[in-house]
This record gives C-alpha cells, sequence and structure tokens, in this order.
C-alpha cells in the first residue's frame, strides 16, 4: 500500500470510530468496550501514519512524481495529518499545564478547608450540597466528599460513591479526559465534537459506576448516582439522552459491565483495528515477496 492509503486509512478509522461513539447508543450499553474501540482507533490511525511516513521517506523520489495540480499527493497528505497529530499534542500539553496549576490551587483549597477522616479515605468538606469529585496528586490524588453525604447516605451509598471517585483516581481517568479533549480542540468547533467531548466523558463516568458495581453492587451504586443527582424517579426514562439515566439505565438492567454481544463484538473490533495497518502491511510485504520468489 502506498501512502496516500495509509493516510486515508488512518483518517477512516478515527472518523468511524468516533462517529460509533457519538452517534449511536450501543455505548451506553458497552461503556468500556466503546471506550476500547476509539482508543484503538487512534493507536491503529497513529500506526497506519507512521508506515505513510517511512513510505515517503525511503521513496521520497517516486512520491515526489505523483503529483495532482503540480503538487506531490501522497507527501502533502502526510504532512497534513502530521500536522493535525501535533495540533493535539500541542493541545494535550496545554490542557495538561492548565489542569495541573489548577489540581495545585485545589489542592492548597483543600488542606485549608477540608478535613481528614479517620475511617473513611477521603477529605470530607463543609457542604449544603451533595458533592463528590476526585482530584488527582502526586500521592495518587484524594477523593472529595461533602458532609452531607456522610450524613444523608447511606454506608453502603458512601462506599459506592468513593469506589466510583477511587476509580478515576486508580484508571488516570483524567488523562483520557484529556486527551478527548485535546482531540476536539484539534478538530473545527461544530456540534459534533461538542457531543463527542460530551459522550466521552459521560463513558469514563460509566467506567467508574462499573468500577463501584464490583464493590458494592448495581443496586446500591445506581441508587447513590440518583441521590447524587436529585432524581427521585424509581427507574430512568428509557427514551431520554440525559447522562445521568443513561448510566442508572446501564447499572440497573446490567447485571455486569459490558457482557452483552455487543460488547464482545466491540472488543473483537477494537482488536482488529489496531493491528489493522500493521496487519496490511505484512500481506504487502508477503506478496512482495512471492512475487520476487516467482520471477
Amino acid at each position: 500500500m502506498d501512502a496516500l492509503c495509509f493516510v486515508l486509512l488512518s483518517v477512516l478509522l478515527v472518523a468511524v470510530a468516533s462517529a460509533a461513539v457519538t452517534h449511536t447508543r450501543w455505548p451506553y450499553r458497552a461503556p468500556c468496550a466503546a471506550l476500547a474501540l476509539w482508543l484503538a482507533a487512534c493507536l491503529g490511525a497513529l500506526s497506519g501514519l507512521l508506515m505513510a511516513t517511512y513510505g515517503v521517506v525511503v521513496h521520497f523520489e517516486g512520491i515526489a512524481e505523483h503529483e495532482t495540480l503540480r503538487i506531490p499527493f501522497d507527501l502533502t497528505a502526510v504532512v497534513l495529518a502530521w500536522m493535525f497529530v501535533a495540533r493535539v499534542i500541542r493541545a494535550y500539553s496545554r490542557l495538561h499545564r492548565q489542569s495541573s496549576k489548577r489540581r495545585e490551587r485545589h489542592l492548597t483549597l483543600l488542606s485549608l478547608f477540608g478535613r481528614a477522616d479517620a475511617q473513611i479515605p477521603a477529605v470530607i468538606l463543609p457542604s449544603r450540597q451533595p458533592l463528590a469529585y476526585s482530584v488527582p496528586g502526586p500521592d495518587g490524588g484524594h477523593a472529595v466528599l461533602s458532609d452531607v453525604v456522610l450524613a444523608e447516605f447511606s454506608d453502603e451509598e458512601v462506599d459506592s460513591v468513593l469506589a466510583h471517585e477511587q476509580a478515576h483516581l486508580r484508571q488516570r481517568h483524567h488523562l483520557l479526559t484529556q486527551f478527548a479533549d485535546a482531540f476536539c480542540a484539534g478538530l473545527p468547533k461544530r456540534r459534533f465534537t461538542v457531543r463527542f467531548a460530551e459522550r466521552f466523558h459521560g463513558l469514563i463516568e460509566m467506567r467508574a459506576d462499573c468500577a463501584a458495581r464490583v464493590q458494592c453492587g448495581r443496586h446500591v451504586t445506581a441508587s447513590a448516582l440518583a441521590r447524587m443527582a436529585y432524581d427521585k424517579s424509581p427507574q430512568p426514562d428509557i427514551a431520554s439522552d440525559c447522562p445521568v439515566a443513561a448510566r442508572r439505565r446501564h447499572l440497573l438492567f446490567n447485571e455486569r459491565c459490558c457482557n452483552s454481544l455487543a460488547a464482545s463484538a466491540a472488543f473483537c473490533m477494537a482488536c482488529a483495528v489496531a493491528v489493522a495497518p500493521a496487519v496490511l502491511t505484512a500481506l504487502g510485504v508477503l506478496a512482495a515477496a512471492c512475487t520476487w520468489i516467482c520471477r
């Protein structure tokens, strides 16, 4: 395959995976599989771009002769693709610096206004609203709860909320969200980028819900989520696209996380997408070797 084909393959992998995550409903039934599919598409796209770059470097003279409107088309496609990658990397670096500064300031405020609890591995803040979030840090970060959660939630619900926030810290979800935000920053500001960012953040929350359900049970996790969101309805609206309703549906209507046929198919697709450029390259090398042997 030539360089242009690898560039088109890279663009196709990322575009199809992003569209599937953004515009379909199955990711709400298999959040972990959807995240794996999108990350695998990014990995496959990057490997395809590296192979396209290698082809340009090795066969530079021949590729430079393939001109359209007096422009070496293959070389231009590779350069434009790397410009997008550089834009994403620059956006990620900026977001990472900004987030690090905000976390440092927030940790300082927590040391001033928060208090530690001997029985709960979290920082307790005085608040009239139920709050729960996590702040990554050099020592593994901190889970933060408001004292209203401790006063009004049951012990099982508090454990569920803590398990959710600790999953964010343990699995470094802030790095994934920064990468997704940097990817959106590299794209034009359209409705698609906003919707993709919202869906990706929702899938990250569902991934933490899966970790909480393993420790505390799905019904307890769903109950704690409803109380955090002031949702008093016993069953979430099936037709609603609200992220909280989608998270509650996934908890209440699925005994396990990502155990459906769609999840299995998405995991298999993720493996195929990640290795697709390498497989195509191996097939091309094998075909070239067979042709040389036959001669």
